[in-house]
């Protein structure tokens, strides 16, 4: 590893009674701890967001738990350590000290209780460091929020008054002594104590505007098995809302994908029809297509906003299958190359979408069957589609019932059919029937 930079964050597993000990008089220790694991949630948000734009690596640095419980909670595309040391100075010097060795040659470490901190001034700090070999982000209450360095300096950790109003004094004390520049950062505040809490509302509302331009839409027939884990792995990404259209199940679909907390809407079955009626009712500015069976990736609002907020007509993720059978990565690879460089993303990819695009283009056509291959082929002529450097996870069903050449002969017999004019009713009977 050369020329990396990676930002590590300090937090801690929010198991009730353990963070946050100063708000529990105010929040009770089940809302203490309810706000910490908000607010480290946050700081990861911010984290991916700044990966999505100039590739740093992530790496978080925990106490309380273990890595399984830390992966089940913010996710597998970042990195995971134990804070090591007797105190927060110790702790900080290992984490530097271990980055540093892998051959990262700018490191900044932030906390998760700045709600105030935005990709924006992370890339500030790593800009800082192309000029300074040490920055800080000075907190309101006389510590810092952040610490980066491109080259160890324990001395700046050791006999430094942690906790108190002096951190950050004392350690400019200890750089000047040294004859080392430091850059400063906008002062931010942290939430502490219950008179903080007020920031911390603040940046929840900035937060949800952010995020609140994102409907996901996920069409559903007696998904029973798999509906619950597409909402939950939707919602990991705070949207504005998950709406799940059900065609008439006859199991308990209805019942799961409501539990899990998505508004649940019925609709004639038929995958065009009903993700044109969950697009209906949806508020949204951009619009997210999701399969039941597929699950999108950690932070994948990041990449749907860094698309969409640029000129692309629309996107879609990189195709993953779940469960292994022979030929998985063959399948994945095709399905990759065809859809980055043929611009021909399909269904269970995700597809997303401006909302005004999407009307313009009067939505899917109802059609039986092919339904997102029309709608990908519209999308083209308003411009480019581009794949997110993330991958979804599809159900592999098909494959393991079918076998990948069986699977695939049908898909492309399909597709064939469709460029030579076969009747959509007969296309969509064959499917039909060779999947059974």
């Amino acid at each position: 590893m050369t020329n990396q930079k990676k930002l590590i964050i300090f937090t801690r597993y929010p198991e009730p009674g353990t963070t946050k000990t100063r708000l529990i008089g105010a929040l009770g220790v089940n809302g203490a701890a309810e706000l910490h694991r908000q607010m480290a949630e946050r700081v990861v948000d911010v984290a991916r967001e700044l990966k999505a734009s100039i590739g740093i690596a992530i790496e978080i640095r925990f106490v309380g738990g273990d890595d399984s419980k830390m992966r089940q909670w913010l996710g597998n595309d970042i990195e995971y350590a134990g804070q090591i040391g007797l105190d927060l100075g110790e702790r900080m010097d290992n984490a530097f000290k271990a980055g540093f060795h892998q051959g990262c040659d700018r490191i900044v470490v932030v906390g998760s209780d700045c709600p105030e901190l935005t990709a924006d001034i992370l890339n500030e700090a790593f800009q800082a460091l192309d000029h300074h070999p040490v920055v800080l982000g000075p907190a309101s209450d006389g510590g810092y929020y952040l610490v980066g360095l491109k080259q160890r300096l324990s001395n700046i950790f050791q006999d430094i008054p942690w906790g108190t109003e002096n951190v950050l004094e004392e350690t400019r004390k200890v750089l000047s002594s040294l004859e080392v520049s430091c850059a400063l950062l906008k002062r931010l505040s942290d939430v502490d104590t219950p008179e903080d809490l007020q920031i911390w509302e603040s940046a929840q509302k900035a937060r949800i505007s952010h995020n609140n331009s994102l409907s996901i839409i996920i069409p559903a027939l007696n998904e029973s098995a798999h509906i619950q884990g597409a909402v939950q792995s939707a919602r990991k990404g705070f949207p504005l809302e998950v709406i799940v259209v059900d065609g008439g199940s006859s199991d308990a679909t209805v019942q799961i994908a409501s539990e899990a907390g998505a508004t649940v809407i019925q609709a004639p079955h038929g995958r065009a029809v009903q993700m044109n009626a969950g697009a209906g009712i949806s508020r949204g500015t951009h619009l997210l297509f999701l399969h039941a069976d597929t699950r999108v990736p950690d932070g994948y609002p990041v990449h749907i906003r860094r698309i969409l907020n640029g000129s692309a007509a629309g996107g879609a993720f990189r195709f993953g299958i779940a469960q292994p059978f022979a030929g998985r990565g063959l399948v994945e690879w095709m399905t990759n190359f065809r859809a980055r460089h043929l611009q021909m993303p399909y269904g269970d990819q995700a597809i997303f979408i401006r909302r005004q695009d999407f009307i313009e283009m009067g939505g899917y056509k109802p059609m039986p069957i092919m339904e997102d291959y029309d709608f990908i082929r519209r999308l083209r002529r308003k411009g480019r589609i581009v794949i997110a450097d993330a991958a979804v996870l599809t159900s592999g069903r098909r494959w393991l019932e079918l076998g990948a050449f069986r699977t695939t002969l049908i898909n492309q017999l399909v597709i064939s059919g469709y460029h030579c004019d076969v009747a959509l009713e007969k296309l969509a009977k064959f499917y039909r029937n060779t999947n059974n």
